[in-house]
C-alpha cells in the first residue's frame, strides 16, 4: 500500500505480504451530521460564497491498535466517514469528540483478501451491552413459511471472551474488554443479497454440512440462486480488485444512556485513547515482546542486539478532496 501525498509530506510504503490486506468501511451514526455532507461540510469541489471550499472539520481520531501507536493522535474522522487501510494487524481504534454513539452502521465493506480480518475497536462506558446485526438487501425473510426461505437475510452477533476469538471468527463475533469499556468487532464483506443458506437450500455449497445462517464468503462463493459469485468485484487480466454493493449493512446499537436530546452519543464521556496508560489487557502483544509494526509483535531480546535504529511508522492518511476520507 502507498501513500503519495502531493503537499511534500512523507512518502509512505507498507509491503503486503501474506496476511495484510487493504480494508474500507464506511461508518454513519449521526444523521444530522452526515446530512452536511455535500451541503456544508466535506464538499467535492463546492465553494462558499466566500469562494472558499467547503470545510471538512474533525469529528473524531482513527488509528492503529496498540502501544506503538499510543502517542500517535492518529487521523481525522470526518462527516463523510470512509476509512480505509491495511487491514490483517491489530485493529483499527476509532474515537469520536463527542463520545460514542448510541447507534453506529457500517456499510459499503470491501476487502481485498476476505481471509484478512478487518478489527474495529471503540470504547464505551464500562457496562455497556450491545446488539449486533447483519442485514443483506434486496431479501425477504417469510416469517409464516420457514421452509420457504432457501438463505437468511438478517444474522445476530455473538459475544466472545477474547479478542482474538474475534479474529479467528466467520466474522459475526465482538469482545466487550470488562477492565475499559472497548468494544472489537469483526467486519466482513457480505453478499449483497443474503447471509448465509437454510437447511433446504439446495445451493449449499456441502450439502452434508450443517446450514448456517451466516458465513464468510470467499471469491470463489456462489452467488444466490447459484448465479455468479457472492462477492460483487472487478477482474481483468489477473487485476482484481473488492467492489461494494449499498444495501447490505451492519447496524450496532448499544445500550448506554444519552444526555442530548436526539439520543445520538452516550452520555458518559471517555478519557481520550491516546492518553490512556497501557495495561495488561490493552497491550496487544505477549510478554517479552514489544509491538513494532501495525501487525507485528517482537522479541524484546531481539531488538535489543538490532544494531538498525527502529522508526514508528506514523498514520497515512489519504486525502479524496478536502479531507472527505481517511485511510488508518
Amino acid at each position: 500500500a502507498i501513500y503519495d501525498d502531493s503537499r511534500g509530506q512523507p512518502l509512505w510504503m507498507y509491503e503486503m505480504t501474506n496476511g495484510r490486506g487493504l480494508g474500507h468501511v464506511k461508518i454513519t451514526w449521526d444523521d444530522a451530521l452526515h446530512d452536511q455532507v455535500g451541503v456544508t461540510q466535506c464538499g467535492n469541489g463546492q465553494k462558499t460564497n466566500n469562494d472558499d471550499y467547503l470545510p471538512c472539520d474533525t469529528v473524531g481520531y482513527v488509528r492503529h491498535l496498540g502501544e506503538l501507536y499510543q502517542d500517535d493522535l492518529g487521523l481525522p474522522v470526518t462527516a463523510n466517514a470512509d476509512i480505509v487501510g491495511p487491514v490483517g494487524g491489530f485493529g483499527w481504534k476509532l474515537e469520536l469528540l463527542k463520545g460514542p454513539p448510541k447507534s453506529m452502521r457500517f456499510e459499503e465493506v470491501e476487502v481485498t483478501d476476505p481471509s484478512v480480518p478487518m478489527l474495529l475497536s471503540i470504547a464505551y462506558p464500562i457496562g455497556t451491552t450491545f446488539t449486533i446485526t447483519a442485514h443483506a438487501g434486496w431479501c425477504r425473510d417469510d416469517d409464516d413459511d420457514d421452509s420457504a426461505n432457501e438463505y437468511s437475510c438478517s444474522h445476530q452477533f455473538h459475544s466472545v471472551d477474547s479478542v482474538d476469538k474475534v479474529r479467528l471468527s466467520l466474522g459475526d463475533a465482538y469482545h466487550v474488554d470488562q477492565e475499559t469499556g472497548v468494544l472489537t468487532v469483526r467486519i466482513i464483506q457480505t453478499p449483497k443479497t443474503f447471509l448465509g443458506y437454510n437447511n433446504n437450500n439446495k445451493h449449499h455449497p456441502d450439502a452434508a454440512a450443517a446450514a448456517g445462517d451466516w458465513f464468510l464468503p470467499t471469491y470463489d462463493s456462489i452467488g444466490k440462486d447459484g448465479k455468479g459469485y457472492a462477492l460483487t468485484r472487478f477482474e481483468r487480466n489477473g487485476v482484481r480488485l473488492p467492489k461494494y454493493t449499498r444495501s447490505n449493512y451492519i447496524q450496532l446499537v448499544a445500550s448506554c444512556e444519552t444526555d442530548d436530546s436526539d439520543g445520538v452519543y452516550c452520555s458518559e464521556l471517555l478519557q481520550p485513547y491516546h492518553d490512556e496508560p497501557t495495561t495488561s489487557s490493552s497491550s496487544v502483544c505477549s510478554p517479552g515482546f514489544r509491538q513494532t509494526g501495525y501487525d507485528t509483535c517482537t522479541e524484546e531480546e531481539l531488538l535489543l542486539v538490532s544494531t538498525r535504529d527502529f522508526v514508528i511508522p506514523k498514520s497515512y492518511m489519504v486525502i479524496d478532496d478536502l479531507s472527505s476520507s481517511s485511510t488508518t
